[in-house]
């Protein structure tokens, strides 16, 4: 599974709109340099699939993470708009850079008419969390490659 780097940013404050860059360096064990998350934990980075955004647009209802997320990189696969089966776990290269999927949607909000319906989140499948197992710099442009794990373990299951 290959994909590209469409987007980086980061987000120095709580609430900023964000800054655009060409390219960041990915800190081990942080996160992104200058980035206000870059402080360690499981959800140093934030991941989304690009296209994304605008398949869920076509939905009924986008639930309020629709419009919170904010992600410090946007990904491009083909086709753009399948989900991708990244998985807790994964591990990613891009460029000199690792990073290890550290969950596969972020927490629900009480408030969200999603999440009171019962009704699966928009981003399901599409957004992700990362952490940062091998510093490096990043380009838009970058190649996005799946690390290939010859047998794991998941879920209960055995999968090749």
């Amino acid at each position: 599974m290959n994909g590209i780097i469409k987007k980086i940013r980061i987000f120095p404050a709580k609430g900023s709109a964000g800054i655009e860059l060409a390219e960041v360096k990915l800190v081990k064990n942080s996160g992104l340099e200058g980035d206000r998350h870059a402080s360690g934990g499981e959800r140093q980075v934030s991941l989304l699939l690009a296209g994304s955004r605008a398949k869920i647009l076509e939905t009924e209802e986008q639930g309020l993470c629709f419009s919170r997320f904010k992600e410090n990189i946007t990904i491009k696969y083909e086709p753009e708009y399948e989900p991708v089966s990244l998985k807790t776990g994964d591990e990613l290269t891009i460029g000199d850079a690792a990073l290890e999927i550290t969950a596969e949607i972020k927490r629900c909000h009480d408030e969200c008419v999603l999440y009171k319906t019962g009704k699966s989140c928009s981003l399901a499948g599409y957004s992700l969390f990362a952490k940062v197992l091998k510093s490096g710099m990043i380009c838009v442009g970058d190649r996005v490659r799946l690390n290939q794990q010859p047998c794991r373990k998941q879920r209960g299951m055995l999968f090749r």
